[in-house]
């Protein structure tokens, strides 16, 4: 297939399909010099339609891959291209990308240093679980701290930082940030200080945690139920409120808890998703049952390891 001649039809379509977008998975670094000229030349608008696309068909199709195509568009001038370009590469792990991700966080857009530093969340936890080389653990460390003392960033970009620095569970400087954002009198702060909490599974955050699943905004009892889920049986004395969360108001609330219960685990938590699984709610019926099956798995796991030692 011609790569440009498909591109160009592409720029002049009304709707963009996945039948349209597929010659574009799977691609080459050979093909490059094929597609960057013409990729260029489209409209500003259409590049941002199609780097959308992608992203939603990659993230819906498994047989989908436009890796190639996004650590391209990294490149592109416009900086919402740039942005969903590394929101699409959220699987990637390999060092060229880390890379990337680092040089990204002095990008001049501040969306493009937003969605860098939430990025470098999956390398924070490499980090922490030992499976990123110590060096570069470092590097996202100290990349994430020194963005998150920058005073200049906008809250959004710091924010975004404390959330992905939040796995540095031993880091005190890391801790000491996240128990500064949620001081904050903004409320995003705060939800992205939960956020951080949870992944860094520290019981010395269980009490905020508890507190915030009774919060009067959804927004940090959203939160703060995911953060209880993140920690997983660290959590495991706040089981009855996040129960309760199971029948909250909000429905994303709601789900939220169901997922957390999931991960929890416990009796208690398995009854309640038992009964939560035989629900009119459609969604929250199904949600219970998704938590059941992943109970299930944990505690198969660990049975069959503990069975193999």
């Amino acid at each position: 297939m011609d790569l440009a001649a498909h591109l160009r039809a592409l720029a002049a379509r009304e709707h963009l399909s996945m039948r349209e977008l597929r010659p574009l998975s799977g691609l080459a670094p050979e093909d490059h010099n094929a597609l960057w000229e013409t990729w260029q030349r489209i409209p500003v608008g259409r590049r941002m339609e199609i780097a959308r696309a992608m992203v939603e068909l990659a993230e819906d199709n498994i047989d989908l891959d436009f890796t190639m195509m996004f650590r391209w568009l990294l490149d592109d001038a416009d900086p919402g291209v740039r942005a969903s370009a590394v929101e699409g590469l959220w699987e990637c792990t390999d060092v060229p990308v880390l890379r990337r991700l680092l040089a990204l966080l002095r990008d001049p857009a501040d969306q493009v240093r937003a969605a860098a530093a939430m990025a470098l969340g999956r390398f924070a936890y490499m980090a922490e679980i030992d499976e990123l080389d110590e060096e570069y653990g470092r590097q996202v460390h100290d990349a994430l701290l020194t963005l998150i003392h920058d005073s200049s960033q906008p809250a959004e970009v710091r924010r975004r930082a404390i959330e992905s620095a939040g796995y540095f569970a031993a880091s005190d400087d890391v801790q000491q940030q996240i128990e500064l954002a949620y001081a904050s009198h903004d409320q995003l702060m705060r939800e992205s200080a939960l956020v951080a909490m949870g992944r860094s599974m520290l019981p010395r955050w269980l009490p905020i945690v508890s507190r915030e699943l009774e919060s009067p905004s959804p927004a940090l009892r959203y939160e703060a139920a995911r953060a209880a889920g993140e920690m997983a049986d660290i959590a495991r004395s706040l089981v009855a409120r996040v129960v309760r969360l199971c029948s909250d108001a909000d429905t994303e609330v709601a789900l939220a808890a169901i997922w957390a219960l999931g991960q929890i685990g416990g009796e208690t938590a398995r009854r309640t998703l038992q009964h939560i699984s035989g629900s009119e709610d459609e969604a929250r019926s199904q949600a219970a049952a998704e938590a059941l099956d992943e109970l299930t798995l944990e505690e198969g796991f660990f049975e069959s390891d503990w069975r193999n030692n």
